[in-house]
């Protein structure tokens, strides 16, 4: 297997941690978290490569997640701009679960999620697409700053506010290894 190769057979539906600092629970999970619709809404969404028809609703593993309420968890996603810096973390599974495997967060009503600067995960989950636009398709490159979208995916440009990144936008981790057409994933290593 190649230098960043994914060893696991499913795309659109994980995230691969290479190196954990902390997974954390805390907080009950909302019902967008369970709930959200990942493919219908804003043209981002919708035009979307790395999401399909068959993409769960909820949060979804490598998405980004954030205090929404007092001691409650969801989609770093809709989010205005007074909440655009509360992400916490990213997602370690699919909130409501996939098919033959435990669903988690259905069952607790938390999700889990990994934080800590040095984290270093791989996901296909991200968004391709320009907020702007809609149509636009990003570049990513390593070093590139990674933000929450405003669907709660990881972008690199964009972020919760719907122009560029605004001052105080909190960077969720630095870019290294961009995705190829060969390899669809990308490494990041946190900073949250």
């Amino acid at each position: 297997m190649a230098q960043g190769q994914s060893n696991l057979p499913v795309s659109n539906v994980h995230c691969e941690v290479l190196m954990r600092q902390t997974f954390n629970s805390y907080g009950g999970i909302t019902t967008a978290g369970l709930t959200q619709d990942n493919r219908v809404g804003n043209v981002q969404k919708v035009n979307n490569s790395r999401l399909n028809a068959a993409t769960n609703k909820g949060i979804l593993a490598g998405s980004v997640v954030a205090v929404v309420g007092s001691a409650q968890i969801g989609p770093a996603s809709d989010m205005d701009a007074t909440t655009f810096d509360k992400v916490v973390g990213i997602a370690v599974n699919d909130a409501v679960g996939n098919p033959y495997e435990s669903s988690s967060a259905v069952a607790s009503q938390k999700v889990v999620y990994m934080h800590g600067t040095g984290t270093v995960l791989r996901t296909d989950i991200y968004e391709t697409k320009d907020y702007a636009t809609g149509g636009t398709t990003l570049t990513y490159t390593a070093g590139d700053e990674l933000y929450a979208s405003a669907n709660g995916l990881l972008t690199n440009a964009s972020g919760m506010v719907v122009t560029t990144p605004a001052a105080g936008n909190t960077v969720v981790g630095i870019l290294l290894e961009a995705p190829t057409a060969a390899d669809p994933y990308m490494t990041l290593q946190m900073r949250i």
